[in-house]
């Protein structure tokens, strides 16, 4: 389902209405929705105003591997904008409303705005700094400490407070684990005390 919005928008959001020259178009997900798969030509620009789209791709045993989410105030699949075809299938965790900008009339638009065009750099430069964080979690051998770096990474506050998102799976796909290993890695922190949790809350134990 898809609509045009009018109403002036914030953050990255903002920036690709002014580049593409026109509103972006309001478009809803179900829970478990595609909104891409892989291969197909990359036709739109999209950012998600709500709920949380996750990016995948199968591997070569054809598990699944979750490469990024987004959620709120996040444009996805970033590379896409210079690519012929998306290289990933985009699903929604939840339910989710997103915008959607044609690509070829962003592209154009950097071209003529460079200022707003560097304001996409500096947020694809951004996402490269998490994209690097996550490699350093990924190669991290042991699935407690594993867990417990992605926890610190993402935790906020004077509390060190983490909160779910999405679900324990979506997030053992992100770190690659089984969603077995993260509920046993969860509880072993917990154990030790390491981490307090509470439903969708893990509170950290100070260093």
């Amino acid at each position: 389902m898809s609509e045009i919005t009018s109403s002036p928008l914030p953050g990255i959001a903002s920036t690709l209405e002014t580049l593409a020259g026109r509103p972006g178009h309001r478009r809803r997900l179900a829970a478990g929705e595609m909104l891409f798969h892989a291969g197909e030509p990359v036709a739109s620009v999209y950012v998600v105003l709500s709920g949380l789209i996750r990016m995948v791709r199968m591997n070569q045993t054809g598990a699944e591997v979750t490469v990024d989410r987004a959620g709120p105030a996040r444009w996805l699949a970033e590379a896409s904008l210079f690519a012929a075809r998306y290289h990933c299938n985009a699903m929604a965790d939840t339910e989710a409303c997103l915008l959607s900008f044609p690509k070829a009339a962003v592209v154009e638009g950097m071209q003529r705005q460079p200022a707003l065009a560097t304001e996409l750099m500096i947020d694809l430069a951004r996402r490269l700094h998490e994209a690097r964080l996550r490699i350093e979690i990924l190669n991290i051998s042991s699935a407690q400490d594993r867990l417990l770096a992605y926890l610190q990474a993402h935790a906020s506050g004077e509390n060190e407070e983490f909160t779910l998102s999405g679900s324990w799976k979506a997030l053992a796909g992100e770190i690659g684990l089984t969603h077995e290993s993260v509920y046993r890695a969860l509880a072993q922190l917990e154990r030790e005390g390491r981490v307090r949790r509470d439903g969708r809350q893990v509170w950290l134990a100070p260093p």
